[in-house]
Formats: C-alpha cells, structure tokens, sequence
C-alpha cells in the first residue's frame, strides 16, 4: 500500500470518528537499547463502550505487554492516537511506544478488497525485521508472565488472550494493526425481506451526521431498473436508545426473491448484505438445511464461532454443501479432513485448522496428500489436478502466513472473512466449477498472493 493510500484511511477515518467513540489498544513491546520497542499492537475505535473492561499492563525490564480501554474519548484526541499508530507508535499519557525495526513503514489494508462484505477501515503498519530473542531470554519472558499480579502462562497465553499478531517474536515483522468501526451499521437480524417488502434497521452513534450516509438497493430478478434504488433519504430516524440512534426502513420491492443492500459512509464502504424471502429462496439447498435449521445458526455456530476442530471441519462441510459443491468427511485418519467435488468433476482437498499452532502442520499435510492423490490420478490417466485449500476460522490479520510458502506450494488460504462472505452467497444457485477455475487462476498466479 502507497503512501498516498495511507492518507486515504486518515481522509475515511476522519469522515467515520465521532467525539465520544471508545478506544481499545492491545501491545506487546520487548527491552531494547534506548527503552522497550513495540514488536506488535492492536488500536481500535468503535461507537459503543465494551461492556467489559479488560485494562490491565505489566511492565518488567523483560516485556511490556497490555490492554488499555477508555471510553468516551474525544474525536480531537483519537485523531492525535490515530496519527501516531500511522507513523508507528503508541502515544498516550500513561504509554509512549515506538515499532521496532526501521522507520520506512510498509502499509496494507483490507479496504483495497471490494469483495468484503462488512468493511471496517483497516490499515496494518509495518516496519522491518528485529532480532528474535534468545531462547534463555522467551524463557524469562514467560517466567515473568506467569508471576505477574495478572498471570498469563506464558508469551503464548497473553498473545491469544489480546488476539494480536506477535509474528515479530519469531522473526516476523514488528506491526500495528489500526481498525475502526464504523458509526452506523445495518442490524440485519432485525432486518428481512418478505412479502414483497424490504424492511430495515439500522442503529447510528448519536453524534453522527446521518446525511452523510449513502444506502443504495438492488433487486432480483430485476425487471427494469426499478428494482435499482438511493434509499438513504428515506430512512426514519427516531429517539436515542441505549445509546443508539435508531433508524428504519421499509419499501416495497414487488415480484423479488433477493435484496442487496448496499450502504457506504462517504466514499468508503460499510456493509453488503443480501436479503432472501424464505418462501422464494431459489437455491434448494439452502432451503433443505435451513428447514432443519432455522437460519443455518447451528451450521454458522460451527463455522464462524468455533469451540472444536471436528465441529468446525463439520460446519465447513455444510458450508461447501450449501454452495453446491459434495464435500465427504473421510473416516480414515490419514486422509485430508474433507474430499472435495464439483458438479464438473474437478477435485478439492481441504485442511481445516481453528488455531495458528498447527498451521504449518496442516500445509505440509495437504501438500503431500495432493501429491500423493495426482500421482494416484495420472497413474489411472485421470486428469490429475488438484485444488489444495486451507481454511483457518481465524480472520486473516491474525495469521502470520508465510505468503511465499502458500504461493509456492500453491496452496489457497481461506479465512474468516472468506467464510462469512460464503454465508452471504448460500442463499443464491452457485457454480461450484466456476469458483474452483478462479481459485486454481488465483493460485497460479504469481503477480496474485493468496
């Protein structure tokens, strides 16, 4: 990401904070020559105050590591914190850190994928490599960690607790990973289609300038452009609600089974959302496993909030079923967690993994077993291609993925928000081949990472 980009997120940043958004900033800093260095952080700003707070910080000539929450903080001052984690540090009266590594910052972010379906403003800063520390000084770091006054058993445990990236430690990037939600949003559980009527909430933070909302629709089957509308103006706003601005709308769209909802904040993008009228759905699979699951929770529970691995393999089964393609769960141990076809006859092995830990483990598994099938393939003089996908329940920020491994195993990485814009397309007749063809480009592709 250029430069020029970067002032891009401030510009859209600067369209979404209100006074009064709340601020979550999670770190990870180890000794250095002139004080601790930041190797990772988290900074986040969002509308509503958390419901818990989980402030606490440790700090030891070892490692420094914490959360802090405040709430309500001021827009003028978010944008001082906001500014500071763009140039690469972590500036409040109580902390000042700086990244490790040098000061020619690299940018990412997720908003250059127009394919998100829900689209917080993202941006990850990131400068070069540190020294990994030794093993006798991880050893004292993780001592440490265990007789804090909030004990965590170890780097490992402080790490998953604050959920960020701490691929710095083991020779990876020092990074700060900058979110912030957006001041509006669709509640798409109070939202649906039926009967020939959309109807929608939303709920605003109360300081937002709700003009400043664009909230477009499109119909299907469309017949004309009717189907094709601005609706923004025609939201009712009412009272403020548990600290909420509440809006709605409904409008009839007549002789449609599907809705897209498209809503943006400026020039930047909030949320896609599809609606379905149950009773017109036109995928049958979709309407089968929703008749025994009502609004596919315990298929979605599995998939997007998993609690067991087997569970998780289970749901993304479902999943892929839902899209039309016939996944099997093999019984045998040593097999890939699910064997994958496509109505076409082209071929898909799966690994499926919830955690970071047996990432590497999981590639090089589903390597060898796709290796181990071509061979088996050609040797019968079957066509002998094989799509390898790896799919993490975690979002994709939080993998520390070696992009070039992926690529030159030519493995596809599918993550958290891979699934849930997955979800989003269940509802609708998917082709399978068609998917599996732009993968297998994807993964081709060297001008392309995964």
């Amino acid at each position: 990401m250029s430069v020029p980009e970067k002032y891009s997120f401030l510009s859209a940043a600067d369209e979404w904070i209100c006074d009064d958004y709340s601020l979550d900033i999670r770190y990870i800093a180890i000794p250095g020559t002139d004080g601790p260095i930041l190797i990772s952080a988290s900074v986040g700003f969002y509308p509503l105050q958390s419901k818990i707070d989980n402030s606490f910080g440790i700090q030891t000539p070892n490692i420094w590591v914490g959360q802090i929450q405040k709430y309500p903080v001021k827009k003028a001052d978010i944008e001082q914190i906001l500014r500071a984690a763009v140039d690469g540090s972590i500036a409040l009266s109580e902390i000042n850190l700086q990244l490790g590594g040098n000061t020619s910052f690299e940018y990412y972010s997720e908003m250059t994928n127009s394919n998100r379906w829900f689209s917080e403003l993202h941006l990850r800063v990131s400068s070069g490599k540190i020294p990994m520390p030794s093993p006798q000084s991880r050893l004292e770091m993780d001592n440490v960690l265990r007789t804090a006054a909030t004990p965590f058993d170890g780097i490992q445990d402080v790490v998953t607790w604050l959920g960020i990236d701490a691929a710095a430690l083991n020779g990876g990037q020092p990074a700060i990973t900058i979110r912030v939600g957006p001041p509006v949003d669709l509640i798409f559980e109070r939202s649906k289609l039926s009967d020939d009527y959309l109807s929608l909430e939303f709920h605003a933070h109360p300081s937002f300038n709700t003009k400043r909302m664009t909230l477009a629709i499109r119909g299907e089957p469309a017949s004309g452009l009717s189907c094709r509308r601005q609706m923004a103006q025609s939201i009712s706003w009412g009272q403020v609600a548990d600290g909420k601005l509440i809006g709605t709308l409904k409008t009839p769209l007549p002789n449609v089974d599907s809705a897209l909802t498209m809503m943006l904040i400026g020039q930047s993008t909030v949320r896609r959302q599809w609606f379905v009228d149950a009773a017109r759905a036109r995928n049958r699979r979709w309407m089968a496993t929703q008749h025994f699951d009502a609004d596919l929770q315990k298929v979605s529970n599995a998939v997007l909030a998993p609690v067991d691995s087997r569970k998780f393999e289970q749901g993304v089964a479902s999943l892929l079923f839902l899209l039309g393609f016939s996944p099997v769960v093999p019984i045998e141990t040593d097999a890939p967690d699910l064997i994958v076809t496509t109505p076409g006859g082209q071929l898909v092995l799966v690994e499926c993994t919830t955690r970071i830990a047996d990432f590497s483990s999981k590639m090089g598994k589903l390597v060898d077993r796709r290796g181990s099938l071509s061979k088996a393939l050609s040797s019968a003089r079957h066509p002998s291609d094989i799509l390898a996908v790896l799919i993490c329940a975690l979002e994709k920020d939080q993998i520390a993925s070696p992009r070039d491994e992926l690529q030159g195993q030519k493995v596809l990485l599918l993550t958290r928000e891979d699934l849930v814009a997955g979800f989003d397309r269940v509802r609708h007749q998917a082709d399978p081949d068609a998917l599996v063809t732009a993968a297998f480009e994807r993964v081709n592709s060297y001008s392309q990472g995964p």
